[in-house]
């Protein structure tokens, strides 16, 4: 044992050794003051002189009051002690997800760490290889939940071997290992940074935002890559359109055919049509049903002839460009942005037989009575389920 400060304590503590034995008195699992865990004897901790049943890791009590974390580099990491209990659960680990309960490092961008969280991703980030060998390697056969995904880039675990760690997180191999700095053809004018997505940026290959994970960025640009977006695929191809679309790097801006809406860095083209568009575009279905309007909206790249004068999406009353991509209605001449159109996910639904008939998709029956009838349904245009009735009991109801 050694005798060590009181790291906030009344009393002073105690460094006690690898496989030493825990016994806080009442014969009850010791836990660390900072980070909440089980404290055991197969790591060095500081345990309460006086035996009061205050224990610490000694990663914990030697944690920095700033952490300068390599993958935040914008300002330091705080880290916040003595949190009134009314403020629990008001924070959540970016990296695990489970909420801080004890001690965690804070920034005003709206991140938040657990201690072992920080400091595990802070050796990662320096490229200390050793932090993780002890934490096993899991293979691809290993059976995960659906939705298990690496931290880094956001991907299925089982696609490539992974880590497991005890604090909360998993991480692929090829995701630990990544270089803190590359360079990319994207951006040939500086470097590219790995850092937390703090701000949910928007990646300038695939055009989206992802709610947390790692990209790399060039801060002074205000461009950043998702990690599984470092690489596209140089040939794509979808059932929306006939020929298949080849990656274009594209350092100045374009207009996407799809959508009517600029792009820079990466494109894809279809030489067969002449025409550029989003990776995100690739994907937009052909035809769909949307609350907005009565009849089927099909994508089309050009508006026809038949069209003319000025032409105003419906939803945001602002101009159309008809040299451009955008959702029209053949029967109305009723035409949507495209992005307009499609920016709530719940409020359209996508076509995928295009010979069946106009309304077959509008309601799924939930519930059926003795005689056969649809008697509960769900329509894509109401949130609730519609229940069936002899009669309406006010003006208001169906």
């Amino acid at each position: 044992m050694e005798g060590r400060n009181t790291y906030g304590h009344q009393h002073p503590l105690l460094l006690l050794k690898d496989h030493h034995p825990i016994n806080n008195g009442s014969g009850a699992r010791g836990y660390c003051s900072r980070c909440g865990e089980v404290v055991s004897g197969s790591a060095p901790c500081f345990a309460c002189a006086e035996d009061c049943g205050v224990y610490l890791h000694k990663v914990c009590a030697e944690a920095p009051l700033e952490l300068d974390h390599p993958f935040h580099p914008h300002h330091p990491l705080g880290l916040m002690q003595d949190v009134p209990s009314f403020l629990f659960g008001k924070y959540c680990c970016n990296f695990c997800d489970e909420v801080c309960r004890e001690s965690f490092y804070h920034c005003s961008c709206d991140l938040d760490f657990h201690i072992k969280c920080a400091l595990l991703t802070f050796n990662i980030a320096r490229n200390n290889s050793k932090v993780l060998e002890h934490v096993p390697l899991e293979d691809e056969d290993e059976d995960l939940e659906d939705d298990s995904e690496c931290f880094g880039c956001l991907e299925p675990l089982a696609k490539y071997p992974y880590f497991s760690p005890d604090y909360g997180f998993k991480l692929h191999k090829k995701c630990a290992e990544l270089p803190l700095k590359m360079n990319h053809k994207c951006h040939r004018k500086h470097p590219l940074t790995l850092q937390f997505n703090a701000q949910r940026f928007l990646c300038v290959i695939c055009q989206t935002k992802e709610e947390r994970g790692l990209v790399y960025g060039c801060s002074s640009c205000g461009l950043f890559i998702h990690i599984g977006c470092l690489s596209p695929s140089h040939n794509i191809e979808d059932k929306s359109h006939p020929h298949p679309f080849t990656l274009f790097w594209r350092q100045v801006p374009f207009i996407c055919d799809a959508c009517g809406t600029s792009g820079n860095h990466v494109a894809y083209t279809c030489g067969t049509c002449d025409i550029i568009v989003h990776k995100k575009c690739i994907s937009l279905p052909r035809i769909i049903k949307s609350k907005w309007h009565d009849h089927r909206l099909s994508h089309t790249y050009f508006l026809h002839r038949e069209y003319v004068g000025i032409l105003d999406c419906v939803i945001c009353h602002k101009e159309i460009n008809a040299e451009h991509g955008s959702y029209a209605c053949s029967k109305c001449n009723d035409i949507f942005h495209v992005n307009c159109v499609t920016k709530d996910e719940a409020s359209y639904v996508v076509v995928e037989n295009e010979e069946e008939e106009e309304y077959a998709n509008s309601l799924i029956v939930l519930e059926w009575n003795d005689a056969g009838e649809a008697i509960v349904v769900q329509h894509f245009k109401h949130t609730h389920p519609l229940r069936l009735r002899d009669r309406a009991d006010s003006p208001y109801e169906l």
